[in-house]
Parts: C-alpha cells; sequence; structure tokens
C-alpha cells in the first residue's frame, strides 16, 4: 500500500459550529496512522494546531498548513505547503473538485457516520494506488482515478468524491 497525504479541513469538517468534534474522529485518526498514511490539517483561516490539541488528535497530525481559499492548487507554494495532497476531506466542494476527495456535510446529526465512509474510501484508494502506481506522480494520479471510480458507484446517497 502506497502512504497518502490525507488533508482534513477544519470548520464544519472536523469540528462543528459549537465546538464538537464530528463523530468518529478519533477512530478514524488512529485508523489512517496505523495503515501507515499521513494526516494533515488545514485551514483557511489560519494554523489549527490548538484545535487539534483541545480535542487531543496533535499526536496524529503530521503537519499543519493554511488553506488557499481559491486557485487551490496553483497557490500551495504561497502558503508553503510543501505536501500534495492526495485525498482531501472538505466541507467546500471545490477543495474536492480540485484535489479529488470527500465532500462532507457541514452539518452531522448525533448518529453522523460520515467519517466513517471517507475511512473506507481511504482504505480503497491506499491499497489500490500501492497496487498499480511504481511511482509517486503515476500513484497519485492513479489514486484520484480509483477515488472518482469509487464515487461513481456510490449509491448510498452520500455526498462523495469528484
Amino acid at each position: 500500500m502506497r502512504k497518502l497525504n490525507i488533508f482534513f479541513d477544519v470548520d464544519y469538517t472536523l469540528v462543528m459550529w459549537d465546538g464538537s468534534l464530528r463523530n468518529h474522529t478519533r477512530h478514524v485518526f488512529e485508523r489512517i496512522r496505523e495503515l501507515g498514511h499521513d494526516i494533515y490539517i488545514w485551514s483557511g483561516v489560519g494554523i489549527r494546531r490548538w484545535d487539534m490539541k483541545r480535542h487531543d488528535l496533535d499526536e496524529f497530525v503530521a503537519g499543519y498548513f493554511v488553506k488557499p481559499l481559491w486557485d487551490y492548487k496553483q497557490r500551495l507554494p504561497d502558503f508553503k505547503v510543501d505536501v500534495m495532497p492526495d485525498f482531501v476531506i472538505d466541507d467546500h466542494k471545490g477543495v474536492v473538485d480540485d484535489f479529488g476527495g470527500y465532500h462532507i456535510s457541514d452539518i452531522a446529526d448525533a448518529d453522523d457516520e460520515e467519517l466513517l465512509e471517507v475511512l473506507r474510501l481511504i482504505e480503497l484508494a491506499g491499497q489500490q494506488a500501492g497496487r498499480y502506481a511504481s511511482s509517486p506522480s503515476s500513484a497519485s494520479t492513479v489514486t484520484l482515478a480509483i477515488i472518482r471510480a469509487i464515487s461513481s458507484v456510490m449509491t448510498n446517497g452520500s455526498r462523495a468524491i469528484s
């Protein structure tokens, strides 16, 4: 399996409007790290290490970045993002459209399980990328293709990958 760079947004993705953490976040972070992937936190409002420390998640995070708010890929160097996202989880569809990943709802009910679906897709993408890619650049291309293929067959109504 190839290591993936997984980028999570903070507001309304991991941390909800009332400051609470989205369901299953700790479990999903633990599992992503067990699988050997790296977790990065980024936000359009600044470095969010404090939020991850407050929710006791900092130990899982490989790095923190400020997220560009437009021209996402083109502006990565402007924001000193030196890691290319392989899979992005964000409540803003444009970010997911640019990188691939999961467009998560900005509202989480008490029984919300979207992060479990995210984990399932990351597991599939990591397995497939490792199987079919021999170099980092081709692995990213294969990962994105697999993510898009997975999303095209999803029929359970989740707000999936672009």
